[in-house]
């Protein structure tokens, strides 16, 4: 029985992970390390429960929520470890309009410290006729505040307000300071400028507070996810050259004046993400198709690889050293072999590589009874000597034969295909077609997370060039395998992978029998313009001496270099039906790509296609769809386009 879009549409999603300070418990859904299928659920109701976080002395569970009003802005709640299964207690007022956009317990447990901006004197102003939105108004700027959890203090205190944007923070190891970032402004547009570190002191003294401010580093873009102070004096971060780099990580002494020191990684793998395990920290690597987490102790000596697996990877995980041993806990989904997203536990020593032993939870047993797809690694070499790697996934006990074959490039596009998380439309197209009898090839191409720097720089001002010929070859590849039917071949991609469906079926001559853009870039000109994210999607466009559409002309004749990779400028060449795909409130990649796209097909292509091609928009929808009957609609109609045009 193959996988429909109502199963996707209606299965859990693994949202934050969370290790008790003693390793034996992990959070959200509550699960007991080292227990076997020991995952419950301890909250209950339609809301967004997420980021969970244990009290490091009373066990208890606190988290992001919108229970106060069902898709609203977050709040801070409290789950006390004696009613697991109960109510929450709101921490923040319920009434505020501000959400809490992070926050971080401190390491003995009294303080909570968290983001968010400063509540309006008038609540209802949005409301009246006259109401005008100031661009970067400061009422958007984030705020630096803290809650005493010990209740010794009622009121919450706010640590940091100025004409900047507080954009993350991390504790000392003694309570009594706070590492923070002050960006420009919110939002991921402020990481192209400089953004600074600094420390906020907390001194109490008869019931009052006094809170002290001193800089200590102003660093250059780009910065990748916060800092964690891991030890007295010390700091850890990752640092990007710019979107187009791979991550490394890097450190820097808590002193003014102080110079960052680059540690690792981002030359033939990628750091992704950082934990912090008392005085060290722990980072998630990649590298192609495999994923490790690597423990930085004091000095080289003492680091070493907690975990490594091939072909999976972790949506999110945990890590904590407890009696002189690891123990870590990890969402773990493999796009490779076709494991589904589950939660996982292991341990281990230092020095000494740990495995996963124990499965907490099946999130996803309905896939059990369905055709789950054979997925295998897929590797080749293109026309220049590349050695490249990808997934193909093809119908359980079907022959691998001249099959109808449907490309899914991953999104970023600095992403890869390793993940499989079948809650995530936008990660479900390959499990979905290929249980219905397609062949699936996934390409992580040029420009894609897990092979270092210079992998990842091929798609800098690269959009069109090197990605798409990696696309190519893959599908070549299939074919000369003897895998691929080459008069049935089709490509569907959300976001990144949705601009190399608008690029393939572009192509004049191209061999593709149809395309699916979801979510994706046509004109990078507007898109640099309307995203919230400008200078990514500049320097993505920028081919050899390029351009942004801002950037000043020499001379006035010449043709703005991003125009060669936009997908609208050859619109004409479209011969085939296209589905074009997208959310109203999309602000990475915005609805005026898809209409504009859409208008481009109506003039300018063969009438048959463009009478042909369909363009769905869904209310309320950003980059990623998140309501279940739209993502149960747009996927029933996505297969219903390839099973049309394909089988």
């Amino acid at each position: 029985m193959p996988i429909t879009a109502q199963d996707v549409a209606n299965a859990d999603l693994i949202n934050g992970l969370s290790l008790s300070a003693s390793g034996d418990r992990v959070a959200l859904w509550l699960a007991d390390v080292g227990v076997a299928e020991s995952a419950r659920k301890i909250t209950c109701g339609l809301f967004n429960d997420q980021n969970p976080k244990f009290h490091p002395t009373s066990g208890d569970v606190i988290f992001l929520s919108d229970r106060h009003k069902a898709g609203s802005i977050p709040q801070l709640y409290r789950l006390s470890s004696r009613e697991f299964g109960g109510d929450p207690e709101p921490l923040t007022p319920m009434e505020n309009i501000r959400g809490v956009t992070s926050f971080e317990i401190s390491p003995n447990g009294r303080w909570l410290a968290y983001t968010s901006a400063d509540e309006p004197a008038d609540k209802d102003e949005e409301k009246k006729d006259t109401y005008v939105i100031i661009w970067r108004a400061p009422k958007e700027f984030g705020r630096l505040r803290i809650i005493d959890l010990s209740d010794r203090t009622k009121e919450i205190q706010t640590v940091v307000s100025e004409n900047q944007h507080v954009q993350s923070f991390t504790w000392s190891p003694d309570n009594t300071q706070i590492l923070y970032r002050l960006a420009n402004f919110p939002g991921l547009e402020s990481e192209v400028l400089p953004i600074s570190e600094n420390i906020v002191s907390i001194e109490e003294a008869g019931g009052s507070f006094r809170f002290n401010s001193t800089h200590v580093v102003t660093h250059d873009p780009l910065l990748f996810s916060g800092s964690i102070w891991t030890k007295p004096g010390i700091f850890h971060f990752l640092h990007t050259e710019d979107y187009a780099s791979a991550p490394a990580l890097w450190t820097c002494r808590i002193q003014p004046g102080a110079f960052p020191t680059r540690v690792a990684f981002g030359e033939t793998d990628d750091a992704a993400r950082l934990v912090h395990v008392g005085g060290e920290v722990a980072v998630e690597v990649a590298c192609g198709l495999e994923t490790r987490i690597h423990i930085f102790g004091s000095d080289a000596a003492n680091s070493f690889t907690a975990f490594e697996t091939s072909q999976d990877a972790f949506s999110g995980w945990d890590i904590k050293h407890v009696n002189g041993k690891y123990i870590f806990v990890v969402a773990r989904s493999s796009g490779v072999t076709g494991t589904v997203e589950n939660l996982w536990s292991g341990s281990t020593t230092p020095g000494t590589k740990g495995v996963l032993t124990t499965k907490l939870s099946s999130h996803h047993e309905w896939m059990s009874a369905k055709e789950m797809p054979q997925c295998a690694p897929f590797e080749w070499t293109t026309e220049d000597g590349t050695a490249l790697e990808g997934v193909a996934a093809y119908p359980r006990g079907q022959l691998l034969e001249n099959l109808p074959t449907v490309v899914v490039p991953h999104g970023g596009p600095y992403g890869d295909t390793v993940n499989l998380r079948v809650a995530y439309p936008n990660q479900s197209y390959r499990q979905l077609f290929a249980s219905h009898g397609f062949l699936v090839l996934s390409p992580n191409y040029r420009g894609s997370q897990g092979y270092g720097n210079d992998f990842a720089q091929a798609s800098k001002g690269g959009m069109g060039t090197l990605d798409y010929a990696d696309v190519e070859s893959m599908v070549e590849a299939a074919i000369s395998r003897g895998y691929a039917d080459r008069d049935k071949v089709a490509i569907a991609g959300w976001s990144q992978g949705g601009f190399l469906s608008a690029w393939a079926c572009t192509r004049p001559n191209s061999i593709w029998k149809t395309a699916i853009i979801t979510a994706g870039a046509t004109d990078w000109g507007s898109m640099a313009i309307c995203t919230d994210v400008p200078a990514a999607e500049a320097s993505l466009s920028i081919i050899f001496i390029g351009s942004a559409p801002w950037t000043p002309r020499h001379d006035p004749q010449e043709i703005p270099q991003y125009l060669k990779g936009c997908p609208i400028a050859d619109v004409n060449n479209v011969k085939v039906p296209v589905l074009v795909i997208h959310g109203e409130k999309d602000e990475r990649v915005p609805l005026t790509q898809a209409i504009g796209f859409m208008r481009g097909l109506e003039s300018e292509a063969d009438k048959a296609a463009s009478g042909a091609s369909v363009f769905l928009i869904y209310p309320r929808e950003g980059h990623v769809f998140e309501e279940r009957t739209h993502v149960e609609d747009h996927l029933t109609r996505v297969l219903a386009h390839i099973q049309k045009y394909l089988a």
